[in-house]
């Protein structure tokens, strides 16, 4: 990557970024408004992504990149880390869904028929009754532990790619993954009976103003939103901090975590929350400044 004039972007390394103000090959035109050259490659141990405003410079990128390494060109990409990326050109618009993640987690916890939830938690945690004694009776006491991290795991990785509205329960149901109990595990196969009922909710980027919450219509083309719960949890008193990022008009980070200390007043965890969110947001604004983006 660096050999042919990209960067590792400072606050990822895991992502190639190239501006040319002239053709590094003589194959490649300017673009026609006379923009720079741009390409970005973001790459997850052997698989990756291309970005660009020329299609003869992503060619050249390829031919390079054979040179040195056995790489497949995939075309157009229609699917990343189980990642449907579908692309809304007239529209303006890209869509994020991991609906085939979500059948194969159904398929595998055998609950392709199940009934749909319209929540994905309906319980407190710290109010759990004990499980029926039918209750799962295909996993065996000694399975519970392991089976639970698993479930956990996917959930988690659906929180974080694409599924927002389970991130506060991947969070709180994460917190017993050392020690659960068949209730837990009833509780997370709860969220599966959500996800089945949602399957193809999508994470939108280009959303139009009129679909946004009336709380950030105005604020969507760059903001952070963050909260707190105070002492939520009767067991340790320890709040829940929360934030979301909006930046033309689309959510682009989010977060749910329980604060490390337990805060003597619910100012004193705004605080905590604040510092939480302020953290991501120098971060985002970094990401986007070392790139030469344009940040509203």
């Amino acid at each position: 990557m660096t050999c042919i004039g990209m960067m590792h972007c400072e606050v990822d390394h895991t992502v190639f970024y190239g501006r040319w103000s002239s053709p590094p090959d003589s194959s490649i035109p300017m673009p026609s408004n006379r923009d720079d050259l741009i390409l970005m490659v973001p790459v997850h141990i052997d698989d990756g992504l291309a970005v660009t405003n020329s299609i003869p410079l992503y060619s050249w990128f390829i031919t390079e990149l054979s040179k040195e390494l056995d790489d497949v060109d995939l075309g157009l990409v229609s699917m990343f880390l189980v990642i449907h990326i579908h692309c809304d050109h007239p529209h303006h618009k890209i869509f994020l869904s991991q609906k085939s993640f979500i059948t194969d987690l159904l398929n595998t916890w055998n609950m392709t028929n199940c009934y749909p939830s319209q929540v994905p938690l309906c319980q407190k945690l710290h109010e759990l009754p004990p499980s029926p004694p039918n209750s799962l009776p295909d996993i065996h006491d000694i399975d519970i532990k392991i089976n639970f991290q698993c479930l956990i795991g996917s959930l988690i990785y659906l929180t974080i790619c694409t599924r927002p509205d389970i991130v506060y329960v991947a969070m709180a149901l994460g917190q017993y993954s050392t020690s659960p109990t068949r209730a837990h595990l009833l509780v997370a196969k709860g969220v599966l009976c959500y996800l089945a009922g949602t399957p193809d909710l999508s994470l939108t980027f280009g959303m139009d103003l009129p679909d946004l919450s009336m709380s950030v219509q105005g604020l969507a083309m760059c903001c952070g939103l963050t909260d707190v719960d105070w002492a939520t949890d009767k067991k340790d008193h320890h709040s829940i901090s929360g934030y979301c990022f909006y930046f033309l008009n689309s959510l682009v980070s989010w977060s749910a975590t329980k604060q490390k200390m337990v805060t003597l007043s619910s100012t004193e965890s705004e605080y905590y929350a604040m510092t939480h969110a302020m953290k991501e947001a120098l971060w985002i604004q970094l990401f986007l400044t070392i790139h030469s983006l344009p940040v509203p």
